[in-house]
């Protein structure tokens, strides 16, 4: 069951970051075409790529954090035993989706603190939408760094 879960969660982390990606390719492209056709552009089109960097950024660091392609104590697996190594890594884990998890609340209240602002980040779409990944990507990475402290393995030495 857990494994289910956790496939349709991947997918569905892996789906957001290429749907934002490729929206953000698109609607830089029609910029960049509309500005040099003399159609001046699009008028929301800078603060919406400016809200797409920060939704790809927060989504490739919670797929980096799934993969554990993230910066790591690499000096401690090279100098220590396979079971002290092992150890730093579960502690490390365990602090980082601790962090993960206090910086997920945090942006939360951020993000309800925006709700009655009435800001719109671009066009339309409300602040509080454009930052609402900040929360949900501080608790998927804290739901990653909790499973890796749970299933921390050895990391063969040279690699």
């Amino acid at each position: 069951m857990i494994q289910r879960w956790a496939k349709v969660l991947r997918w569905v982390e892996n789906a957001l970051l290429l749907l934002a990606f490729v929206l953000m390719m698109l609607v830089a492209v029609v910029q960049i075409v509309l500005r040099h056709t003399h159609y001046g552009g699009l008028l929301w089109a800078d603060d919406f790529l400016r809200v797409e960097v920060l939704w790809l950024a927060m989504l490739g660091a919670v797929v980096a954090s799934r993969e554990q392609h993230h910066l790591g104590l690499d000096l401690a697996q090279r100098l220590l035993s396979p079971v002290w190594a092992q150890a730093v890594r579960r502690i490390v884990a365990v602090a980082v989706a601790i962090l993960s998890v206090v910086l997920s609340v945090a942006t939360a209240e951020f993000v309800r603190a925006d709700v009655d602002s009435g800001v719109y980040a671009f066009a339309q779409v409300p602040s509080w939408m454009a930052e609402s990944i900040l929360p949900l990507g501080f608790a998927l990475i804290a739901l990653h760094y909790a499973r890796h402290a749970w299933c921390a393995t050895t990391v063969r030495r040279g690699s």
